[in-house]
Parts: C-alpha cells; sequence; structure tokens
C-alpha cells in the first residue's frame, strides 16, 4: 500500500521537472541577474505543481553554496518554496549553517527576517532558532569586539522597519543576551573596579552597541530595560561589563519617558535594598546608577548627575525610608566601602551630606573618609613605582 502512494505521489512530477532543477543548480552558479533573466527564472518556478515545489526544495538545500545561492534562496522564498528558515533547519547539523547566518547578517536581511520571524512566533521551533540566532550573534559580535568595523549592522534598521513590534521585542531580547554574554566578570567588585574603564570602552571603542540602540532598540528602550533588570537581578550574575555599557547606551539616548523609567527604577530599588537588606541589592543599585548617570560626553557632568541621584536618593532617604529601614541602607553602604575603587566616586558619597545627620551617619562618613585616603595612597605609589 505504501508502495501505491509512494508511486501516486511522484506520477505528479512532469517530464521538465529535470530541466528545472539543472536550471536551478545553474543559476546558483550566477553571482548576479538581469530583471528580465530574474523574471524568466521565476515564471519557471511558477510552472512547478506542490509536489515538484516540495522535491524542487529538497534539490536547493542538497546543494553545495555558490555565488548565486542566496539570491536563489530569496526567489524560493518569495514563490512560498522554500523559506529561510526551513533552508537554515536543513543545515542544522552542517558547517555551512553558521556561514550562511553571517552572511544572512552581512547582507540577506530579508532572509534573516525570516529567521527572526520564526523565532518569534514559530512555538515548536523557538527554542532551536533562538539558540541558532544567538550563536551566530555571538560571532559576529565577538569579532566585533576585536575590530568594530568589521561589519556595519545594517541588518538592524532593515529588521526594525519590517518587523512587528511584538517579533521585534524577541529580537531585541536576543540581541541583548547576546551582548551580555561577551564577557562575564570574576565578582561584582571586578564591576566596581572596572566601572569608568568598561564606560569609556563602550563609548569610544564598542560603538556598536551605541549602534543598537540607537537603530535596533529605538522606541523599545523600556522594554530593554526590563529585560537588563530582570536578568542582572539573578543570582550569581556576572556579566556586568555589558550590562553597565547597555545601561549607560540607553540611557544616553533616552527620551523623557524613558528618563523617568530610569529614576523610578533606582528608587524602587532602594526602597527594595532597605526591606531586603541586602548587599548585592545595594551594590546593583549603585553600580545601575553610576551608569544611568553617565548619560553624556563630558565626564564631570556624568558625575554631577550621579552626585544629583546620590543627593536625592541617598541623601534624603530618610524621608522615605523609617527609622530601621534607613539605619539598614547606612550599614549596607558603610560595608560596601571595600567595593569601592574609584576615588572621584567615593569623593562624591564624602562631601554630600545625609539628612537628618547624627552619630550614625558621621560613623559613615568618618569610614568613607579614611577609605579615600587609602584610595589616594595607593595612587601615589602606583604613580611613584611608574
Amino acid at each position: 500500500m505504501e508502495d501505491l502512494l509512494e508511486n501516486r505521489r511522484f506520477t505528479n512530477i512532469g517530464n521538465s521537472f529535470g530541466f528545472v532543477c539543472r536550471i536551478i543548480e545553474k543559476q546558483c552558479g550566477i553571482q548576479q541577474l538581469g530583471s528580465l533573466e530574474k523574471y524568466e527564472f521565476a515564471e519557471l518556478l511558477k510552472i512547478l505543481n506542490g509536489t515538484e515545489k516540495f522535491l524542487a526544495s529538497k534539490f536547493f538545500c542538497q546543494l553545495p553554496a555558490n555565488v548565486g545561492s542566496y539570491r536563489v534562496l530569496r526567489q524560493l522564498q518569495e514563490l512560498r518554496i522554500l523559506t529561510a528558515t526551513e533552508y537554515i533547519f536543513s543545515k542544522e547539523h552542517s558547517d555551512q549553517l553558521q556561514v550562511d547566518l553571517i552572511i544572512f547578517l552581512e547582507s540577506e536581511f530579508e532572509l534573516l527576517a525570516n529567521v527572526f520571524l520564526s523565532a518569534a512566533y514559530d512555538v515548536d521551533s523557538a527554542m532551536k532558532l533562538t539558540l541558532i540566532l544567538t550563536t551566530a550573534l555571538g560571532n559576529l559580535y565577538s569579532g566585533l569586539v576585536g575590530n568594530p568595523k568589521i561589519c556595519s549592522l545594517e541588518y538592524v534598521e532593515f529588521l526594525r522597519k519590517t518587523m512587528p513590534d511584538e517579533a521585534l521585542n524577541v529580537c531585541v531580547n536576543m540581541h541583548l543576551g547576546t551582548l551580555l554574554d561577551l564577557h562575564r566578570s570574576e565578582n561584582v567588585g571586578e564591576a566596581f573596579a572596572s566601572f569608568s574603564a568598561w564606560i569609556n570602552e563602550g563609548v569610544d571603542e564598542l560603538t556598536f552597541v551605541k549602534h543598537l540602540c540607537d537603530k535596533l532598540f529605538v522606541g523599545h528602550h523600556e522594554a530593554a530595560l526590563q529585560y537588563l533588570f530582570k536578568q542582572s537581578n539573578t543570582d550569581n550574575f556576572n556579566q556586568w561589563k555589558f550590562y553597565l555599557i547597555l545601561v549607560q547606551s540607553i540611557a544616553s539616548a533616552a527620551n523623557p519617558e524613558t528618563t523617568t523609567y530610569i529614576k523610578k527604577y533606582l528608587k524602587n530599588r532602594l526602597l527594595q535594598t532597605a526591606s531586603m537588606a541586602s548587599m548585592q541589592s545595594l551594590l546593583h543599585l549603585l553600580l545601575t546608577a553610576r551608569a544611568a548617570s553617565a548619560s553624556t560626553m563630558n565626564v564631570q557632568m556624568n558625575l554631577d548627575n550621579y552626585a544629583k541621584w546620590y543627593k536625592q536618593n541617598i541623601g534624603e532617604m530618610t524621608y522615605i525610608l523609617g527609622p530601621e529601614k534607613f539605619q539598614t541602607v547606612l550599614r549596607l553602604l558603610e560595608e560596601s566601602l571595600p567595593f569601592e575603587k574609584e576615588l572621584q566616586y567615593l569623593e562624591i558619597h564624602v562631601s554630600i551630606a545625609i539628612s537628618p545627620g547624627g552619630r550614625l551617619v558621621q560613623a559613615y562618613k568618618t569610614k568613607c573618609r579614611a577609605h579615600a585616603a587609602q584610595l589616594k595612597s595607593a595612587a601615589k605609589r602606583k604613580a611613584s613605582a611608574d
């Protein structure tokens, strides 16, 4: 019975099918076609019946990649014979897979968009496609870390303009997750010690992050921040470098609504820190506030922004916290001093009064000054050694 059905299926194959397959293979060896040749090739493909289209797609997937393969795949996708997603799945266990995706990212934006759309809407394949795409993005961005000029990232604007918001949110999250994975810190202490160096690197060298914020994440900044804040609040979070660079980049491009959202988040984070009595939460708060404050190209202005935030949230925290929680935050601030490695931020903590003052505040200030003196002394010793 099965043989009968198989024979019946292949009786739908016309005598010209072999010729069409030879034309497909020939087309894959031609890099560019004129409009007439493209039209004639499309018309030839349109004569295929359902069975022939299925077999033609299988035939194409078995061909080695050639100079015209992606142009042919675009035409097959336009005619709904074979999508980029189906093609990618056919290469799932092949070394060619990541090569294809890098080419999609560099020049084949329509094919790339199809894969991202499938990752957003195809429930059965979403996890597999997400892994495939984030691996490709990781390969691309790892290369950009070493040489930010190897790719213009033109694809991001195409995706933003052509994909619906729901799918674009999925796409944005994939990019954010990939960027976070580019660097892992030994501990949160590294983030405090390297904060300014990382921010400067993000502004001066890792310019692709700003490009993504301006061209892909635009209109989705709050959703991007929600993702970043959620990920960074997980246990043993160690992706501090690109978390801080991303928060800084988004804050730099933020509209008034997003700026208000950041301020509200930081205030709620302070309340949460006081309630949880969590050192990790306080360290996260201080680092996030510094990254969000570094929103201009002027270093002193950024420090002034942080000083303003510190005054309004820490200096005046007695107005939103009860006595017990006020003391909890003071204790956490005191315990956080060993993490402070950058004198310019510590001096802000020294100079800004914490209302209403008192013995506990003075004790904290004294320890701040002592730690600042240690940092100055260490800087002098290092300068002398150099």
